[in-house]
């Protein structure tokens, strides 16, 4: 409290009620409220409570900021008003030759076997057993689950009952700042949200943007945000994400075609032009702009 500041920003509703105090209550300054994700629907949040303090709460913003425009529509709906859109791309990806990462050799894979990749959370309702189902119908390659979560050693229980031991391996998360260099020896990444909620539903996902960034072909769920990023830019192939059976076709239409594959693989070039955070981030700096000016 002792420190001042021209403008206050939230990330997300559990620090929505600080910056509210801080900028309207102890200051009069403006107050950004910048969230990740949509609030009212949500995996493990399931109260009411986090629609009603989040719809008092905006009352006390001068800006709201959503990562895509199938979120801020659903805002517009509930809040009668369209908010500001930043999508959260990736840093640009310039891999410094001295830091290089083999994951085939961290992780005892053969040299000729590719590298399937997850990278991210490991929690409910992003795909992952149904990833691990999948796996026996994989023509081959080993799948590399890359991160923590809650669900972690129940998937490690299950694909051990499923006798898949050689086909897969878990990683510990690693820093953001090394994450590029173990994602960039991937034949293909996953990014398999299921519809358990809107928030996932509506996702972008950062994850599907690293990947872009290191020329990694995706097989992504089909769902309006990461379908529209996938099919307009032919960066990879969707699929039916509670299905995998249908995941597994997707993967072996790679393993089979290493043309297609490196051809999608191609299209990440022009396309990391476009999504990356130094392109967008000119949106976010004149949000800041346009509301300093206002306060001036």
């Amino acid at each position: 409290m002792a420190q001042k500041y021209d403008i206050y920003h939230a990330n997300d509703l559990n620090t929505l009620p600080q910056a509210v105090l801080c900028a309207k209550i102890f200051r009069r300054k403006p107050l950004i409220y910048d969230s990740h994700e949509v609030q009212t629907s949500r995996t493990g949040y399931d109260s009411r409570i986090y629609g009603i303090s989040e719809k008092w709460l905006l009352r006390f913003t001068d800006v709201c900021i959503h990562e895509n425009h199938t979120r801020a529509s659903y805002i517009e709906k509930k809040y009668h008003f369209y908010p500001k859109v930043v999508h959260n791309y990736a840093d640009v990806f310039q891999p410094d030759p001295c830091n290089q990462i083999d994951l085939h050799d961290l992780l005892d894979i053969p040299k000729e076997e590719p590298i399937l990749l997850y990278q991210g959370g490991v929690q409910m309702g992003r795909g992952l057993d149904k990833l691990i189902q999948a796996i026996p119908f994989f023509q081959r390659g080993v799948v590399v689950i890359l991160g923590d979560g809650r669900i972690k050693e129940d998937l490690q229980q299950q694909a051990k009952a499923m006798y898949l031991d050689k086909r897969i391996r878990f990683l510990p998360k690693v820093p953001v700042t090394e994450l590029l260099y173990y994602t960039q020896n991937a034949y293909l990444g996953f990014q398999l949200l299921n519809n358990v909620c809107f928030n996932h539903y509506s996702a972008s996902s950062n994850k599907l943007f690293e990947y872009i960034m290191c020329q990694v072909p995706v097989i992504g769920a089909d769902f309006p945000e990461i379908k529209k990023v996938i099919q307009e830019e032919k960066i990879g192939l969707t699929v039916d994400s509670h299905s995998p059976v249908a995941i597994a076709q997707a993967v072996n239409r790679l393993l089979g075609n290493p043309a297609l594959r490196d051809e999608l693989s191609h299209h990440c070039i022009q396309a990391r032009e476009k999504y990356n955070w130094n392109h967008e981030k000119k949106l976010f700096l004149e949000i800041y702009e346009e509301l300093g000016d206002g306060y001036d």
